[in-house]
């Protein structure tokens, strides 16, 4: 019966042995000697290969059979946890031999649980030491905090304004790009909610495209205005990614703008080249073109008049024989701007080439409003004229012509305002004359 009970316990003690060498786990149970000095009693197989331990060291002082530097962590704990009474949990580094697999070029990273066990008289007569290897998750951490130091290093340094929004479209994060153009922080944008850099004729807008790219969409290159902290406009051209959760679901988005106000800037300049006179500043031919189509549209719908003038300089050709082109550029540039001041303010002045002009006066409602019109022009242009330190007398001959018939097409519009001015011309200048209408202002 003896030798039954004697083989089931070193049955027992062979599947503890077999359990523990089998543990990823280091295990070491150390016996607290009278002494108060520390020696292993039981050390598992990882906890054996850690330090190159063999059997021999069972019975010996650790601090005889441990490196120095690991022997002082371990002796100070192990003192931690025998004054404390109760376990305790540290984290470490430790060297190992370059030669172990899998080692980190000599650093592996602890997790140590250290147990006293005291008998009934409370002494501290043993040491169970738990020992975890976190160094794969310490190096999975490690490169996720490399990748996201990269990935702000890059987000910070990139010229184009950049922010996140979460599923609800509240502003998540913001790059300093964006912080130093916009003016906000994201802490600003996060706190007060009612912050909005988006201009209200914008909204709309945008609202189209976060639909978009909650469907997955990716929406690039959209140009779109956007406002400074102190109220600046600055276009952008805007590019919308969706992101999406672990469970694929929409989760928000990123937007990157490239500030091109300095190229819209220059497109409207040379679309004001385009439409405008060099020499008067006023729109060109091209200009009154678009303009006069559109009026003539909204004339349709409202049934309101539409009028074109046709005007020129009277006697220009020897202004510029007896002074000479630079004067007789002057001269223009004068005749724009009084006319200008004699029209309403919604009226539209062009210069169409050489000494010719022409007005469009929309929204009237009803045609003696023209003959004001012309006769606010030849008062402003009969006050006195300076050219070339000489006193001269200015005049014009204009054309009118109504667009109260609306199947006429634009070019009827002007011929007819042109045969209006041929005929003030031949009443002697210096008058305005109305298509259709023979009587003299």
């Amino acid at each position: 019966m003896a030798e039954k009970y004697s083989l089931e316990i070193l049955n027992r003690l062979n599947l503890f042995y077999q359990l523990i060498n089998n543990m990823t786990d280091l295990v070491f149970l150390t016996k607290v000697n009278q002494d108060k000095s520390l020696s292993y009693v039981i050390l598992n197989k990882p906890a054996k290969d850690l330090y190159g331990l063999t059997n021999e060291c069972f019975g010996k002082q650790i601090e005889e059979v441990l490196p120095n530097n690991a022997y002082q962590i371990i002796k100070g704990k192990y003192e931690e946890a025998m004054e404390k009474k109760r376990p305790i949990k540290y984290e470490d580094m430790v060297s190992v031999s370059p030669l172990l697999e899998n080692n980190n070029h000599g650093i592996i990273y602890w997790e140590s649980t250290i147990t006293p066990v005291f008998n009934q008289d409370g002494e501290c007569t043993h040491l169970l030491a738990i020992v975890r290897d976190l160094t794969e998750q310490r190096e999975k951490e490690y490169e996720i905090r490399r990748i996201k130091d990269r990935f702000e290093l890059v987000w910070n340094s990139v010229a184009d304004v950049m922010f996140t929004f979460d599923k609800n479209e509240n502003i998540v994060s913001v790059n300093k790009a964006f912080e130093k153009l916009l003016g906000w922080t994201a802490e600003d944008l996060v706190k007060k909610k009612s912050i909005s850099f988006i201009p209200e004729e914008d909204k709309e807008d945008l609202r189209k495209v976060i639909e978009r790219v909650k469907s997955g969409e990716t929406v690039t290159s959209h140009e779109v205005k956007r406002m400074t902290k102190s109220g600046e406009m600055i276009y952008f051209l805007g590019s919308f990614s969706p992101l999406f959760d672990h469970n694929g679901d929409w989760d928000g988005g990123v937007v990157a703008y490239k500030n091109i106000t300095q190229r819209k800037k220059y497109e409207d300049k040379l679309k004001e080249l385009a439409l405008h006179d060099p020499l008067t500043g006023i729109p060109n031919r091209t200009y009154f073109s678009q303009c006069l189509k559109t009026e003539m549209e909204k004339a349709k719908r409202t049934n309101l008049l539409l009028s074109v003038f046709v005007l020129d300089i009277d006697h220009f050709k020897e202004i510029n024989d007896t002074y000479g082109h630079d004067i007789g550029d002057e001269v223009l540039k004068e005749f724009a701007m009084r006319v200008k001041k004699a029209i309403r303010k919604n009226d539209f002045l062009a210069r169409i080439g050489g000494d010719e002009f022409v007005i469009l006066i929309p929204e009237l409602t009803e045609k003696t409003k023209v003959i004001e019109i012309a006769d606010r022009i030849q008062q402003c242009l009969g006050d006195e004229w300076i050219v070339a330190n000489e006193n001269v007398k200015i005049t014009s001959s204009i054309g009118i012509s109504f667009y109260n018939q609306f199947d006429l097409e634009e070019k009827t519009l002007f011929k007819n305002a042109d045969l209006a001015l041929y005929e003030a011309k031949k009443k002697g200048k210096n008058n305005y004359q109305i298509y259709n209408d023979q009587k003299t202002g």
